[in-house]
């Protein structure tokens, strides 16, 4: 669901050194073998970490020295990731099949959508990675589009008890 694989297809096809970090325990243990197999096949593992579970506070630090996030899900229902990268102040790559995320994130004003292809994707991700004070501007949108849409507890609990 959160296409682990298309990001690695897509590492190995970027020109610009792009790195990710994979954080999280995998559902299916096996299906990480795999990943970091085709890590090995496709020639880009010294480009990935992975992380497994990270506290709450770790995240924080990973987001604060993130150039972005990516997160090209298929048909999220919500994409939690998204709205985490937009208070950091990151722009989001994300897909145009994404589902959740692309109610938040605006192709080229707060982040990218791309195709969910490994060319698409690649091209999405040099182009943040190549542009830091572009990607900058786009993470601040994002935190700007974050404050403006009020998703916060009390609002949101508000809302519900109307």
């Amino acid at each position: 669901m959160k296409r682990q694989k298309l990001v690695i297809e897509a590492l190995a096809k970027t020109q610009e050194p792009v790195e990710v970090r994979f954080a999280g325990l995998p559902d299916f243990p096996p299906y990480l073998d795999e990943l970091m197999e085709l890590t090995e096949t496709l020639g880009v593992a010294d480009r990935v970490k992975w992380l497994g579970f990270v506290s709450d506070e770790e995240k924080r630090n990973l987001f604060a020295r993130a150039k972005g996030v990516i997160f090209p899900p298929v048909d999220e229902d919500y994409g939690y990731i998204t709205l985490e990268a937009m208070l950091a102040s990151k722009p989001v790559v994300t897909v145009s099949d994404a589902g959740g995320p692309l109610e938040f994130v605006i192709n080229e004003e707060n982040g990218l959508v791309a195709e969910p292809t490994p060319e698409s994707l690649a091209e999405a991700l040099d182009q943040l990675w190549g542009d830091p004070s572009r990607a900058r501007l786009w993470g601040e949108a994002g935190r700007e589009r974050f404050d403006n849409l009020g998703i916060y507890w009390p609002k949101v609990v508000e809302r519900l008890l109307e």
